[in-house]
């Protein structure tokens, strides 16, 4: 059986850093973003 390699980049929508983690929630909810990435560090 073939392995099924998929590009996640293209699923990412947003990129926010942890502080504005409530933003990423409302991206969620609002059906505005499909994958977001949560930045914890620097």
């Amino acid at each position: 059986m073939p392995l099924l390699e998929l590009e996640l980049e293209k699923f990412i929508t947003h990129e926010v850093p942890f502080s504005e983690i409530n933003k990423a929630l409302e991206y969620m909810l609002s059906g505005a973003g499909l994958r977001c990435i949560i930045r914890m560090g620097a």
